[in-house]
């Protein structure tokens, strides 16, 4: 390994995206400490929609901790309360409770994803709705279904790690986030479920695939390592180039970047 050992906590350790980094950065030489709803070995049991098994499993981490990376997530299959205790209120939980044991320039990343822009509340409303209790989140979301509920999930926790970034300069901690477009993971087939196998496979489409783990690992190790000192506070689309696609999709008359032109140029 390049650099300092850390010591870094991965949330989702055991599965998924949340396995790929883990095992990225056990190679790199770094300790990494896992949570998992799944204990394994070198993987706690943490239940993220269970505050009781949070402070649990928080207790078992000792200082210093020089990152955290919140991959752990539910799709639009799961309860939509469930949902919102998973991908946004124990982020901020798991945040809160390991910050005292965070090094100065340590790091946070959360995978998010693209489906966030379904979601089209304002700046506003998201910052009221994050000021409100974790019961008043939960009830907002017992009204949403499924994919909505993700959508929403994914939304707020852009806009709290945005937020937390700011608040978070005075101590040199950084909080960045990663939206993954569909990923080969065993939970895709409950994406194709709550958000219809024809819109899923139509991103494979523009792009040629469907990522890999090991792909928004990767971006996720580098959040976490000091060459990315200087990143703060940013989403980091990690969908090969699908939501520019689908962004500049509605551009017809926009000119060709790739044509050369006969006439070459001139500042004189």
């Amino acid at each position: 390994m390049t650099g300092r050992r850390q010591r870094l906590l991965v949330t989702g350790a055991a599965s998924g995206i949340g396995a790929a980094l883990r095992t990225q950065l056990l190679e790199q030489g770094h300790e990494v400490i896992g949570f998992d709803i799944h204990p394994a070995d070198g993987i706690l049991r943490c239940d993220l929609a269970d505050d009781v098994s949070i402070v649990a499993a928080t207790g078992r981490v000792q200082a210093p901790l020089d990152g955290i990376a919140h991959v752990a997530g539910l799709p639009g299959t799961a309860p939509p309360r469930r949902i919102a205790a998973v991908n946004l209120l124990a982020v901020r939980r798991l945040t809160g409770l390991l910050l005292p044991l965070c090094t100065q320039a340590a790091s946070i990343s959360i995978v998010s994803s693209v489906t966030a822009h379904r979601c089209h509340w304002s700046d506003e409303r998201s910052d009221a709705i994050l000021a409100g209790s974790d019961q008043s989140i939960l009830d907002l979301f017992a009204d949403l279904e499924g994919p909505e509920a993700y959508a929403a999930s994914k939304r707020l926790v852009n806009r709290w790690a945005s937020l937390a970034a700011a608040q978070l300069l005075p101590k040199a901690i950084r909080v960045n986030a990663v939206s993954p477009g569909p990923v080969e993971t065993p939970i895709l087939k409950d994406f194709e479920e709550s958000m219809g196998a024809s819109r899923i496979q139509a991103a494979a489409g523009i792009v040629g695939r469907h990522g890999y783990p090991e792909e928004i690992a990767a971006t996720l190790a580098f959040l976490l390592s000091p060459a990315s000192s200087w990143v703060n506070g940013v989403n980091i689309a990690c969908d090969g180039g699908f939501s520019n696609a689908r962004a500049m999709a509605p551009a017809p008359h926009a000119p060709s970047v790739l044509t050369i032109s006969s006439e070459g140029g001139s500042c004189n």
